[in-house]
């Protein structure tokens, strides 16, 4: 158990909190990895304080953007084993320190602001209920993939360029001040960079490693209803497919994500997603209908002819269910029927090339399902076994 307090200041704190905690007749502080290590009396341990990190207002908990003057720069503290003793010290330095320099702290556990009479400097949009289109490119592993993205998205959609990035929360790098060079860089050296787009793009990432290269993207899906943001979108879709010679690319709406008007946070009301690639490998095709596909030519010859929405696009197969973007259950809706009483839709591709969903166990997330019965030969990436549950 830990008790945890962040911190935010206007300016960076660093030389000033080091001067501050000295200054306590009772506190000692020495260096300790990434941060300080805090110790009270004789040498009994008060507290962790991580060194700052920059932050932007979309970073800042509602909590303190609705109070707040403009922060720019995060203090995590942490009372490891939450002795009462060890928190009333903790909480009674942050205190000062914060009057000291004008900050403010949050409790996290009980969403406290100190100091209570911060001044408020906006006020979030009220929460609620937003869609997604959630888009996937999965392709084998290399080295090109941060240039390649970025070349992708100069083309067709600029607000899909990483405004921010980096490998961990607040993201530290901005694109227009450490430069294209720095995005690729910290690409190849992480196995997961995360970045910010520009609305209506929220965020992204690029994945590398042993089972091949992943590129995600999450665009707010009611700005998909109109041609002047979907059609730059799908171009972007189909050529970065291309460029990083995909087997498989996917743009699907998920429902039920919440909306603070600045962050995107799930909730327990958001739509299940089934994940085509787990721990041991790739899974397959999704099991429900999906607004977009692209299908590189290793599943290209695995699939009919006839194949509802598919038409040929370079190498690949391109299937587009729908114009405007429409959830999987309206998917299902409007394909064709089959069966006697032609109730059943059909699939939306074969359905041995799709996972298996596990029955009961929809609301766990990611929902468990059974691996293809039918993976294609030559995907370049490590194929989960046989009869696999995720």
């Amino acid at each position: 158990m830990s008790y945890d307090l962040t911190v935010y200041f206007e300016t960076d704190p660093t030389d000033a909190l080091i001067e501050l905690i000295e200054a306590e007749p009772d506190l000692s502080v020495a260096t300790d990895g990434p941060g300080w290590v805090v110790t009270r009396g004789a040498g009994t341990y008060c507290c962790s304080i991580a060194r700052p990190v920059r932050v932007e207002e979309e970073d800042l908990p509602d909590e303190v953007v609705s109070r707040s003057v403009r922060f720019s720069f995060q203090v995590d503290v942490l009372v490891e084993g939450s002795t009462s003793a060890s928190i009333a010290r903790t909480r009674k330095l942050i205190r000062a320190i914060v009057r000291a320099l004008g900050g403010m702290s949050w409790d996290p556990q009980t969403d406290a602001i100190d100091p209570a009479g911060a001044r408020r400097s906006t006020t979030p949009e009220p929460a609620g209920l937003v869609d997604l289109v959630e888009f996937g490119w999965y392709a084998p592993s290399r080295i090109d993939v941060a240039s390649q993205y970025l070349a992708s998205v100069g083309r067709y959609l600029p607000e899909a360029a990483p405004r921010r990035f980096g490998s961990f929360e607040p993201l530290q790098y901005r694109l227009d001040r450490d430069g294209p060079s720095r995005f690729i860089s910290e690409s190849a050296d992480d196995d997961l960079l995360h970045f910010s787009g520009t609305k209506p793009v929220l965020d992204g990432s690029i994945g590398a490693g042993s089972r091949g290269t992943t590129v995600h993207l999450s665009v707010l899906a009611a700005s998909l209803h109109e041609a002047q943001w979907r059609d730059p979108l799908q171009a972007l879709f189909l050529d970065l497919a291309q460029r990083l010679d995909c087997f498989f690319a996917v743009a699907e709406v998920v429902r039920n994500f919440t909306w603070s008007g600045s962050q995107i946070r799930v909730g327990p009301e958001v739509e299940r997603k089934f994940r085509p690639r787990s721990n041991e490998g790739w899974m397959g095709l999704p099991p429900h209908p999906v607004w977009w596909a692209f299908l590189g030519s290793q599943y290209s010859t695995l699939i009919d002819a006839t194949t509802n929405g598919a038409r040929t696009i370079g190498a690949g197969t391109f299937i587009e269910l729908s114009t405007e973007p429409l959830n999987r259950d309206a998917l299902a809706e409007a394909l064709p029927r089959r069966g006697l009483l032609h109730r059943d839709p059909a699939p939306w591709i074969s359905p041995d090339l799709q996972m298996k969903p596990v029955e009961g166990e929809h609301r766990r997330m990611p929902p468990p399902a059974i691996r293809a019965n039918v993976i294609p030969d030559g995907l370049g990436v490590q194929i989960a076994p046989p009869g696999y549950l995720m």
